[in-house]
């Protein structure tokens, strides 16, 4: 998408009022949740967790430059289903520390460490679901801590051939200052930029990307991230190989990341996996259909827990 011809910000016509949630939103939002913190490398990682001690565990990994809040319209259902439901901070990300590096290493280490802090462990593995960015994360648990976890579930994380891997960083994002939360508001955008019908699930995810300075608002992510990130040579069919837990990759089906080619390069790397197509979804398939993947983890969450 041309920069002339980007979508304009979808929070501009509500002018920092929130829209009109459902009534089901509001009764998610009103689920009892943990909060707390872990440390690894000196590093704060911050963490949210529905359901009770002691249940199976999920652990949920958002997507680059977003936070835990991503997960708020899934969390709580699959909590109700019986499972301790942890969604961490990457470092860098939300309320967690900053680092001089990253790297998807530590990434994956630094959610297991979350997650034990959390809970997520006290019944045995744990099924790590990771979107986008937070795939990439969970698939690299999957090779290098996989014995540790139940399971992984991808979501529309495009896995391509290492001659059309990404081998720089993106451009620069955050660092700036608004006078007021309107206007901060005001400029908060998807990436990649598509529409999303539930504004009212963009309106809550954007409030929880910011915080309060002195000279106004600020957005929480490390502006530096992505310059920061050690980008690793991905081999796809050594990650096939190496994982240590079951996975299953999912899409959603108007993604504009994850289309026939790459979709059928995975299914021909990955051949024992299911692979799973959540309609009427673009790549951010959670604020899209966030009711349909609770129950896509509740299925595969009882597959594989009724299995082990």
């Amino acid at each position: 998408m041309a920069k002339d011809d980007r979508l304009p910000p979808p929070l501009i016509p509500f002018d920092g009022k929130k829209p009109q949630a459902p009534d089901w939103f509001a009764r998610a939002l009103e689920t009892p949740v943990e909060t707390g913190q872990a440390s690894r490398l000196d590093t704060t990682l911050a963490w949210k967790a529905w359901g009770e001690r002691g249940q199976p565990g999920v652990l949920l990994i958002h997507g680059g430059t977003a936070h835990k809040g991503w997960w708020d319209a899934i969390a709580p259902f699959v909590a109700k289903a019986g499972y301790r439901v942890v969604a961490p901070d990457l470092a860098g990300m939300g309320q967690s520390g900053w680092r001089e590096t990253y790297t998807m290493g530590e990434h994956a280490r630094d959610m297991i460490a979350a997650g034990e802090d959390a809970g997520a462990f006290d019944a045995g593995k744990p099924m790590m679901v990771g979107h986008s960015f937070g795939g990439f994360v969970t698939l690299k648990a999957a090779g290098d801590l996989g014995e540790k976890l139940r399971a992984g579930v991808i979501l529309d994380s495009p896995i391509r051939p290492r001659p059309s891997q990404r081998t720089e960083s993106p451009p620069r994002r955050g660092g700036r200052t608004y006078k007021d939360l309107s206007a901060a508001l005001a400029r908060f955008r998807l990436l990649p930029e598509q529409e999303c019908e539930p504004v009212w699930l963009v309106d809550h995810i954007a409030r929880g990307s910011l915080k309060q300075i002195e000279s106004g608002y600020t957005w929480l992510f490390d502006p530096d991230l992505w310059a920061k990130l050690e980008y690793e040579a991905r081999d796809p069919e050594e990650s096939a190989r190496s994982a240590k837990c079951p996975l299953a990759f999912v899409r959603g089906a108007q993604s504009s990341l994850m289309q026939a080619e790459t979709w059928d390069f995975m299914r021909g790397v990955f051949t024992d996996s299911p692979f799973i197509t959540i309609s009427e979804a673009k790549h951010h398939l959670i604020l899209d259909q966030p009711l349909a993947v609770a129950a896509m983890i509740e299925t595969l969450l009882a597959s594989w827990t009724g299995s082990a």
